[in-house]
């Protein structure tokens, strides 16, 4: 990561706009970056004297703190360093009191304050959860939703590893938006469904009410009731179809639908929803493809169903289930 993203990274911070993953790899970047000390005081030379009034009173305070510090253990050998100007001390201090400043917050009160409310689906779980804006969610198999506590002061934001059905509480004043990595997916109020698990190559979203706005880098789409995104984390390119959305929604209720999948991803799902291991004993099965509804009734059911159109057979050896070629 370059200084530029971690600059960024600081004004999103103060702004009041950062996830707690990005909490997380500044404050580690700060406590372990042993160059950093010096690229702040450079950048800060650089730099306009303006400082934001809120900030400045804050390291200000730090910085009277600090001359304190001085004035007892160098008063009777350096007195001298401590009567200079005091901003042009703080011009050679104030980033790395920053840095202290930081630590302070990101250490200290993430404990507090920024520690985010979690919750989790385990694998072969759901989880559903009303927001306290009124939102409902209803989380998939090994899925994750995170927020902060300042969740709707300005934006309804929360960040999302997994698959969950939204249905957002109409809200004008406060966006809603649903974090994965550097996707953004916002709205005012609507129903949609996310699937972004980190195994996985893309990032789907699919429109069923309302209107949502997808943004990422450079790059947003508008979507409209029948939607479906498809973003690949890898080549970043969006992809836009129409489908039928309620069946990207029919896991909510205990089945499961898929559009000319592979193999490979069905049964990564059925892994997750029914908790078991499943390996291939060929390489030409991952490469099948399924299109369809398997209604719940237990992972050797949705086996039995997959193998009426796709040229396999299963094995249980011990707890892992093995597919074979026919």
């Amino acid at each position: 990561m370059d200084k530029i993203y971690y600059k960024e990274l600081i004004e999103k911070y103060f702004d009041g706009n950062i996830t707690d993953a990005e909490i997380k790899e500044l404050s580690d970047w700060i406590k372990n970056d042993r160059h950093l000390q010096n690229w702040w005081e450079e950048e800060f030379s650089k730099s306009d004297a303006g400082i934001n009034p809120v900030l400045r009173d804050k390291l200000f305070a730090r910085i009277k703190e600090q001359t304190q510090g001085k004035e007892e253990t160098q008063g009777k050998e350096k007195p001298r360093t401590i009567r200079m100007n005091l901003w042009k001390w703080a011009a050679a201090i104030v980033l790395p009191i920053c840095i202290a400043f930081f630590t302070y917050y990101l250490i200290d009160s993430s404990r507090t304050m920024e520690a985010p409310f979690v919750v989790k689906a385990n694998k072969g779980d759901k989880a559903t959860i009303e927001l306290p804006d009124g939102t409902n969610v209803v989380l998939n198999s090994a899925s994750q939703l995170s927020y902060l506590n300042n969740f709707g002061e300005k934006v309804r934001r929360v960040q999302l590893n997994g698959e969950a059905y939204f249905k957002v509480a109409h809200d004008e004043k406060h966006p809603f938006v649903v974090q994965i990595g550097d996707l953004e997916v916002k709205v005012l109020g609507t129903s949609f469904n996310v699937s972004a698990y980190e195994d996985s190559r893309d990032v789907t979203v699919v429109l069923l009410e309302g209107k949502v706005g997808v943004y990422v880098q450079a790059t947003s789409h508008i979507m409209k009731p029948g939607d479906k995104i498809e973003y690949n984390k890898v080549t970043h390119k969006i992809t836009t179809t129409q489908v039928h959305p309620s069946d990207y929604i029919e896991w909510t209720k205990g089945n499961m639908y898929f559009e000319k999948e592979s193999l490979e991803n069905i049964m990564k799902t059925l892994s997750r929803i029914y908790d078991v291991e499943i390996r291939f004993d060929s390489g030409k099965l991952p490469k099948e493809y399924f299109t369809g509804t398997i209604p719940g009734g237990g992972i050797q059911n949705a086996l039995n169903i997959l193998m009426l159109t796709s040229p396999f057979y299963y094995e249980m050896d011990g707890s892992v289930i093995v597919l074979k070629e026919k």
